[in-house]
């Protein structure tokens, strides 16, 4: 037995995806939470009557664990970790009372924290880990997929490398469900890249469970089938029908807890969302008028760039035909536009895993290429600083 597990990890070590993605993991959550760390350790002195400050960074102070548990504790982390504790309210429905506002917040990810919480009492730290090891799983999928699709070593460099330093991905080393939901779409769509239409359906119920847009996998993995087999073969892709059905779980569940089956949606309200007839309003809005830079969980130049960064790598997939991955981005870019806001379209792209396959691809040459790694890494740095620094700009 001893044997054959040594034997499994040799053959795990020297799989190419798996080294590649643990490299760039590596290299990318070393400069976060050395961020993270210094952040928790820093001491400021203000002095008034000169408008200057003093800035110290000692490892000398102890507690270096309970600086970052208080430094990861922003914004809807605490909605997650309070949801793994308490659960849901049982009560009828009400957009004005905060409890019932965290039906916006599907139940896979708190669930999770609360199977961790009978294992461990530092939820947050240990929640941390976990989504450290979806996203190294997600980085494995990610270029194994991008194998899969044709692509040669190099894309699939690229396109992990891009994910794990978009500026926004931080969030993939907090216990939010970023990491969550990109490793279960991604390996969907490897499950039914590879013909194994079952494992896809059951990994695309747990997406869906996660978020809402998790059911886009089903069109778009209906348009894959179509691509493979030039037909839509019942027999062999009805797995797929399994996709819904975490959605339809948690309205049902809603429902009994709240006498409200789409709960999710209607607590949208309370976080400044609202359905919008034509949804490109926001963007376009953005377009017209960019001067506004920043505001308040908002950074309005990142959140557009990255829709249109999105709208751009639809197109470079749909110039190479892949077009299920075109319209999974398009499906998934739409649902939040369809908001009315912009707010946290930076963190839902990283989502979009195309978009990342898609930027690899076209990024042929060096020079841009390596302008690419320049900026998203340049702009990582200060986008997880101002994270630490508890900047709302960098919570949404």
């Amino acid at each position: 037995m001893l044997a054959q597990l040594r034997k499994r990890l040799y053959e795990i070590s020297q799989d190419r995806s798996v080294r590649d993605a643990l490299f760039v993991f590596l290299l990318t959550r070393a400069l976060i939470f050395f961020i993270l760390i210094c952040a928790g350790q820093l001491t400021v002195t203000r002095y008034p009557d000169i408008k200057a400050y003093d800035a110290f960074i000692s490892f000398e102070r102890p507690q270096i664990a309970r600086k970052l548990r208080e430094t990861i504790w922003h914004a809807d982390v605490a909605h997650y970790i309070g949801l793994s504790r308490a659960g849901y309210l049982h009560a009828p429905f009400d957009v004005t009372n905060p409890r019932s506002q965290q039906f916006a917040f599907f139940p896979l990810h708190p669930l999770l924290l609360w199977l961790l919480g009978h294992v461990t009492e530092d939820v947050i730290i240990w929640g941390a880990a976990l989504c450290n090891l979806f996203f190294l799983l997600a980085l494995v999928f990610l270029h194994k997929l991008t194998l899969a699709f044709g692509y040669d070593a190099s894309v699939a460099r690229r396109a992990v490398f891009y994910l794990a330093a978009f500026p926004a991905s931080y969030f993939f080393s907090i216990p939010m469900t970023e990491s969550l939901f990109v490793v279960l779409t991604v390996a969907s769509f490897y499950a039914a890249r590879r013909e194994q239409w079952w494992t896809a359906g059951v990994i695309g119920l747990l997406a869906s469970a996660t978020r809402v847009t998790g059911v886009i996998l089903l069109p778009a993995l209906l348009v894959l089938s179509w691509q493979m087999y030039r037909s839509l073969p019942i027999r062999k892709i009805v797995g797929l029908v399994l996709i819904p059905f975490g959605l339809f779980a948690y309205m049902f569940y809603s429902w009994w807890l709240s006498g409200d089956a789409l709960a999710f949606k209607h607590a949208e309200v309370a976080w400044g969302r609202e359905p919008s007839i034509f949804f490109l309003s926001a963007l376009l809005k953005w377009i017209i008028d960019p001067r506004v830079f920043a505001q308040p969980w908002n950074v309005q130049l990142f959140s557009g760039a990255s829709a249109l960064l999105c709208f751009i790598c639809i197109y470079v997939l749909a110039r190479r035909r892949e077009w299920a991955l075109a319209l999974y981005t398009l499906l998934s870019l739409v649902a939040p536009l369809s908001s009315g806001v912009l707010q946290s379209l930076g963190r839902y792209t990283m989502g979009f895993f195309p978009v990342f396959i898609a930027l690899a691809i076209a990024a042929k040459s060096e020079h841009c290429d390596q302008t690419i790694r320049f900026v998203f890494v340049f702009l990582l740095g200060i986008m997880t600083a101002l994270y630490a620094a508890a900047y709302t700009n960098a919570l949404a």
